[in-house]
C-alpha cells in the first residue's frame, strides 16, 4: 500500500500486520442521487468506496468535491464516492438546503443526509472534510482529514484495483448514482447580473440599443446575455464544467466558466479587456 494508506491498510509503520477494521453501515435520514433508493455497504461490495464527510458551507469540502472529480472519472467502473453530509450548523441540516447544494455544486455521486451525525460518529470523523476509503471486501484502508490528498488517493485506488482484481473480489460496472431531475427555468443559481451599455443591445424601432444584461448562470457554468425582461436569452457563453485551472501561460477558455459568480465588465478598448466578457 502507499504511504497515504499504511496506517489503515492492515499494516503499521513497522510493516507488522494489524487488525482489519470492517466498515460501519451507512445510516442517515435519506439519500440523494440514488433514484430514491437506500444504499448499504453490501450493495457496494466489490467496489472501492470513498466516503466524503462534508457540509455545504465548508469551503474546504467544496475544494475536495472538485479534487475528487478526475478520480471519479478515471475509475468510474470500480470506484463509488458516497458523500456523507454531516452538518456543522443548524441551517445546514435543512434537507431542502442540502438538495439545493447537491444541484448547485453539480455533485454526481450518491449523498447520504446524516443530520444526527450517526455515520459521522461511527467513522470517528473529527473534521470537515474527512475521507474514508473502503476496499471491495468492506474493510477500511484509509482515513484522511482535510484536502490535498488526491495524489495519494489515486495511487491507493490503483493498488486496490490491482490487488482485488488478482483476488477476484473487484466488480467492474456502473455504480449506484442516479441523476436528479434537472432544474427548470432560465437560470440555475444565478450569481450576479450587470447591465450592459446600450450599444451592446439589439437595435429597437428607433435605431438605438435596447437595455440588456449579463447574468452569471452559476450552476450551469455559463454566462447569459438577456433582454430587459430578464428571461429572453440573446446569447450564451460557456456551459461546460472544467476541473482545469487557468495559468498565466494557459488562460481558462471561455467555454469553461465553472461555477462563475462574478461579472466584472471591461469596455472593449480598455487595457484590461482580453477579448472575453469576464
Amino acid at each position: 500500500m502507499s504511504e497515504t494508506s499504511n496506517q489503515y491498510s492492515g499494516q503499521d509503520h513497522t510493516g507488522q500486520k494489524t487488525v482489519r477494521v470492517r466498515a460501519s453501515e451507512l445510516t442517515g435520514r435519506s439519500w440523494l442521487n440514488t433514484g430514491e433508493k437506500n444504499l448499504d455497504l453490501q450493495a457496494l461490495r466489490g467496489k472501492i468506496v470513498i466516503l466524503d464527510f462534508w457540509t455545504l458551507c465548508c469551503i474546504n469540502c467544496l475544494h475536495v468535491l472538485d479534487e475528487l472529480r478526475p478520480l471519479e472519472e478515471e475509475f468510474s467502473d470500480v470506484l463509488v464516492t458516497v458523500g456523507v453530509h454531516s452538518p456543522k450548523f443548524e441551517h445546514e441540516a435543512d434537507p431542502v438546503a442540502l438538495a439545493a447544494a447537491v444541484d448547485r455544486y453539480d455533485i454526481k455521486h450518491p449523498v447520504l443526509d446524516d443530520p444526527e451525525l450517526t455515520t459521522w460518529q461511527a467513522y470517528t470523523a473529527r473534521a470537515w472534510p474527512t475521507l474514508v476509503v473502503i476496499d471491495p471486501e468492506g474493510y477500511i484502508v484509509a482515513h484522511l482529514s482535510g484536502e490535498g490528498h488526491v495524489q495519494g488517493l489515486t495511487s491507493l485506488v490503483r493498488e486496490l484495483v490491482a490487488e482485488h482484481e488478482k483476488k477476484g473480489t473487484l466488480h467492474r460496472g456502473n455504480g449506484p448514482y442516479v441523476p436528479r431531475p434537472k432544474t427548470e427555468g432560465t437560470f440555475a443559481f444565478p450569481g450576479k447580473a450587470i447591465e450592459l451599455p446600450t450599444e451592446f443591445g439589439p437595435k429597437n424601432l428607433f435605431g438605438t440599443g435596447s437595455r440588456t444584461y449579463l447574468v452569471s448562470d452559476t450552476a450551469r457554468h455559463r454566462i447569459l446575455q438577456v433582454a430587459e425582461d430578464l428571461n429572453t436569452v440573446l446569447a450564451t457563453y460557456g456551459g461546460e464544467r472544467t476541473a482545469k485551472k487557468a495559468t498565466p501561460t494557459e488562460p481558462e477558455p471561455l467555454h469553461a466558466l465553472t461555477n462563475r459568480k462574478g461579472l466584472p465588465w471591461y469596455p472593449p478598448n480598455s487595457a484590461k479587456n482580453s477579448g472575453t466578457m469576464c
